[in-house]
Parts: structure tokens; sequence; C-alpha cells
């Protein structure tokens, strides 16, 4: 699909309609102003949820950042599942929530950032869980986004559950966290763990 992109710079606001499409139709540009206005009116309510939580000011302060992204994500989430988004667009779809709204995150992102790194990605996985279980385990969002911007940690549950337990029998601040996280990362970036049996997988995280 086509998504509408706003820039603001020195001159002004400028539009752009953008997507993996190569050739634009009249429709598309339709469909995408549509899809801007379902996706501000998203935003809107977003923000008006966090207001009311108290959970976010009005000059823009997460007083608890944890559940206001992820009051963010379950949002989005539910956004993304009544607007279908194409996958060649998805890069395009995440970049673009930067800079949408003065209070969620006031800038617009200088340069394409990849989804394992994007703030609105991360809180669209993190909402795929209860919010129960992300508050039991009683790291803060700093540490959730470290976790979760490494995609090794999403393609084996056996691997998440085990640094879950790490992190709550630890509670490790995020720098302490990092270079465990780190280490794992690396080490099975490259392998199967299909393959591996619980007790192969577990050994081999133990030694790390």
């Amino acid at each position: 699909m086509v998504l509408k992109v706003k820039k603001r710079d020195q001159k002004g606001e400028h539009i752009r309609y953008k997507s993996s499409k190569k050739i634009l139709t009249p429709k598309d540009i339709e469909d995408a102003d549509a899809f801007d206005i379902k996706l501000n009116n998203t935003i809107k309510k977003i923000e008006d949820t966090l207001l009311k939580k108290e959970i976010l000011s009005k000059n823009s302060n997460k007083k608890d950042p944890l559940q206001a992204w992820y009051i963010i994500g379950d949002h989005i989430n539910k956004f993304l599942k009544d607007n279908e988004l194409d996958t060649g667009d998805e890069n395009l779809f995440w970049n673009n929530l930067y800079g949408r709204s003065s209070l969620l995150n006031k800038k617009n992102a200088h340069h394409k950032i990849s989804l394992t790194r994007n703030d609105f990605k991360i809180a669209s996985l993190l909402a795929r869980y209860p919010l129960s279980f992300i508050i039991s385990v009683g790291v803060p969002w700093a540490l959730w986004r470290e976790m979760l911007s490494y995609t090794v940690f999403q393609q084996d549950k056996r691997i998440f559950d085990w640094i879950i337990q790490k992190l709550i029998r630890l509670q490790p601040t995020r720098d302490q966290a990092r270079p465990l996280l780190k280490s794992i990362a690396g080490r099975f970036k490259k392998i199967d763990t299909s393959v591996l049996s619980d007790k192969e997988l577990i050994e081999k995280l133990n030694v790390i």
C-alpha cells in the first residue's frame, strides 16, 4: 500500500506519498490519505489514554515508560489488525511513526531506523505478551527494549524463556544485562536452534 509521509524542515512541512510500488494511482493516494487519517486518530486515542491514566504528562514526560510503551504497542497492534499493511512497506510505516505525535515522540527520524531498533516496533512486540507477565518480570522498559531488539530471542521461545528466568532472578539493570544479551545473540545468530533438544540448548546457554 501507499503511505503518506510528512517531513518538516526550515522551509515548512512537506508531504510525500511513498510505497514499495513503483507506480502510484489516484486510488493509491486516496487510500493513503484515508489510512493516514485512521492512524492519526489512533495516535490521538493513545495520547488521550496515557494522559487519562496519568502515565504521560502534557510536557511529554512518560512517568511509567514500560506501561506507556506497552499501551502504545497494544493500540498499534489493534490498528494493524484492522488495517492491513503490505510487508514491503513495514519499514516505512514504523519509521513514519516518529514525529507524528508531539507527546509520544516529538522528533522525526533523520534516517531510516531498522525494525530491531525502532521503539514503536519494539513496543508492538512487547504488547504481544500479557501486561501482567511484563510487570511480573520486574525489569524496566530500557531492558525490555534491549532484549526485544535481538531477533534471535524471538526465533526460539526456549531462549526467550531462559532469559526471562535470569532477569527475574537477577533483576539486573540494563547495563548489567547487556553483556549477557549480546553474548547470547552472538552465540546463536547463525545457529538453527530448532535442531537442538531442550537439554542441548540449555547446556549451551548455561555455558554463556
